[in-house]
């Protein structure tokens, strides 16, 4: 299982008030590594610099708000990121290979 963070340094500018992508990535590390026993890996990746690809082109459109969470390839919250959110599909993904 691997969730990617995408993001850049700078706020997204509709989401004043949310943390950065940066801190929303250290926080997810914490949180999920505390309460999943199953491994996953959790990348960060900077879309202004990457490697283009559908998630980094998508941002650079605005078609999605960042940070942009993405689990197996499959987007799963955006913007103000919810951590219900985020378990709940991370839940869903372990039910369906457990």
């Amino acid at each position: 299982m691997e969730i990617t963070v995408y993001g850049t340094a700078v706020t997204c500018p509709s989401c004043v008030g949310a943390p950065s992508s940066e801190e929303t990535f250290s926080w997810l590390q914490a949180v999920l590594g505390r309460k999943y026993e199953q491994e996953m890996t959790l990348r960060y990746v900077d879309f202004e610099t990457a490697t283009a690809d559908q998630w980094t082109e998508a941002l650079k459109e605005d078609i999605y708000f960042y940070p942009l969470i993405v689990l197996d390839d499959e987007m799963i919250d955006e913007g103000y990121v919810k951590l219900k959110t985020i378990t709940a599909a991370i839940d869903a993904k372990l039910s369906q290979t457990g």
